[in-house]
């Protein structure tokens, strides 16, 4: 997506299930959040507002740069970084949790898995993840172009990734799955109807995730 000034005024409201999630992660008494694609930071300013530490990172400067007036502007203090979310620029372990809310589904499957692989690397041991993933349900898996079975091109000719419930345990190795919701609304700036998993992972201590199997 590109962010422009008018696309970043739709998404400056963060998403209700987000702050349900503020309270739990508070009461886990985790402190380091990792915004995962955080785009113009509505979810970056909330977390920082509720006095977490705050890493985001974009991989679009321009969304970045509002993020960071932003923060100036509520005085709060967010560390942004430029970067692939898919092949993250942290160390082993750097975080308690991660959020990564419509971001990392941007791919085609050898993206979204190695990316499940950075979540589950950077995460701390017995540390929360919460993702949404694109539903197979969703009518645009079904009229996209696809090019393989889990990734289909939109009309923007971009790859979006898309799975069944019953293919997120195999996603998701390393990860039990505390929550599962499926989810149909409207997008931030389109009417259209979209289908995604919610789900709240849980980091298990796994670390062979050197291949994933999706059958």
């Amino acid at each position: 997506m590109a962010w422009t000034e008018e696309k970043i005024r739709l998404w400056r409201i963060p998403a209700p299930e987000v702050l349900t999630l503020i309270r739990r992660w508070k009461e886990q008494r985790f402190e380091r959040v990792l915004d995962r694609g955080c785009g113009p930071g509505r979810h970056s300013i909330c977390l920082a507002g509720q006095g977490f530490s705050v890493t985001a990172v974009d991989r679009d400067p321009a969304a970045l740069s509002y993020l960071k007036r932003w923060a100036q502007e509520e005085r709060l203090p967010v560390t942004t970084v430029e970067g692939d979310i898919l092949s993250l620029p942290f160390s082993d372990h750097s975080f308690d949790c991660v959020l990564d809310y419509h971001a990392s589904f941007h791919t085609d499957t050898a993206g979204y898995l190695r990316g499940v692989s950075e979540l589950h690397r950077v995460i701390k041991p017995g540390g929360e993840a919460y993702v949404t993933v694109k539903s197979k349900n969703d009518a645009v898996f079904q009229s996209g172009e696809p090019i393989d079975r889990f990734t289909v091109i939109h009309e923007n000719q971009s790859p979006h990734f898309y799975a069944a419930e019953s293919e997120l345990p195999a996603l998701f190795r390393g990860f039990r799955i505390l929550e599962c919701r499926e989810v149909t609304a409207p997008g931030v700036s389109s009417p259209e109807m979209r289908v995604h998993f919610h789900l709240l992972l849980k980091k298990e201590d796994r670390e062979d995730l050197d291949e994933h199997r999706l059958s």
